[in-house]
């Protein structure tokens, strides 16, 4: 009885290594993940590229930070790089962050011709930053692109990476947050990253908070008086309901395409489609990128249409 019992209990022992083991093969880890539902609206192929994705970002983004130049100090607190996808000024604390920021746009996160900014659009870029995807939209095609920004570092940066677009009319800035109402809040300035910059959470240590306006998507597209939106982005930090419950007008109206960042918070593949499709209910959603995190996946961005 005592032999049976041992080989029971190192049968036992050996299923759970192997078990162990086959859980961190990417394949069949994010196989067993979908099986257990934790892959969100992630379809099944989407989970099963998942870390794929995160690999290709992660190539282009050495590639990236193996070719970038600094080409300007400003002791003002702003570097300019020069990088394979463009030159950028950044505040200093993000020289270790551009080169993600840029490898993302190198998967096409938020979306290629068919989901994202076509010929002619006029697009809003709701969480600027620095102008990555202000740059993409250009390349795209895009009429006119309104950067909007809270961060006043980053506000900088923008308006010296689009001065001349800026002259020519191709590039609004407006230094706000976009949110439900006009107001103004304090916004969380992150220490490592002004890409987390928030006005609803904490994603690393802060730097400092900074009182900054708010304004709503239905209001800018009044004063500016455009008589259409062709594509939304909105990647901010947490605040994408809040700006979506302040466009609701935009979207009835002119029902542009969205492509809006699920990385947030934990509720947002769920809550983020239920305030666009209350709006809009003729919208259709359909999952972009999702991410590997090890014992879940999500989406990277859902987008609208």
């Amino acid at each position: 009885m005592k032999v049976v019992a041992r080989r029971i209990l190192i049968a036992m022992i050996g299923a759970v290594v192997l078990a162990n083991v086959l859980f961190w093969i990417p394949s069949t880890r994010l196989f067993a993940l979908y099986a257990l539902g934790r892959t969100s609206r992630c379809p099944l192929g989407k989970a099963m590229r998942s870390f794929a994705v995160l690999s290709e970002r992660l190539t282009i983004q050495r590639q990236l930070d193996r070719d970038k130049k600094l080409l300007e100090n400003d002791p003002a607190g702003y570097h300019l790089w020069n990088t394979a996808m463009g030159r950028y000024w950044v505040p200093q604390r993000d020289d270790n962050v551009l080169t993600d920021n840029l490898a993302e746009q190198g998967t096409q996160v938020y979306g290629d011709r068919e989901y994202g900014v076509q010929p002619g659009d006029v697009v809003f870029d709701c969480g600027a930053n620095i102008g990555v995807y202000t740059r993409v939209a250009l390349a795209a095609g895009a009429k006119l692109v309104v950067a909007i920004e809270p961060a006043p570092e980053n506000v900088e940066c923008l308006r010296r990476n689009y001065a001349a677009e800026i002259g020519q009319g191709r590039v609004i800035v407006v230094p706000k947050g976009v949110w439900d109402r006009e107001d103004v809040l304090l916004l969380r300035e992150d220490a490592g990253n002004s890409a987390r910059d928030s006005f609803v959470g904490s994603f690393g240590p802060a730097l400092r908070e900074t009182r900054v306006p708010l304004t709503t998507i239905d209001r800018l597209v009044e004063e500016l008086h455009l008589d259409s939106v062709g594509f939304m982005k909105l990647d901010i930090e947490g605040a994408e309901k809040r700006a979506l419950a302040g466009a609701r007008n935009t979207l009835r109206k002119y029902h542009p395409r969205m492509a809006i960042a699920m990385e947030h918070l934990d509720d947002d593949p769920v809550a983020i489609p239920r305030v666009v499709l209350a709006a809009a209910p003729s919208y259709r959603v359909v999952c972009g990128d999702c991410v590997d995190e090890r014992f879940s996946v999500r989406p990277d961005v859902l987008f609208f249409r």
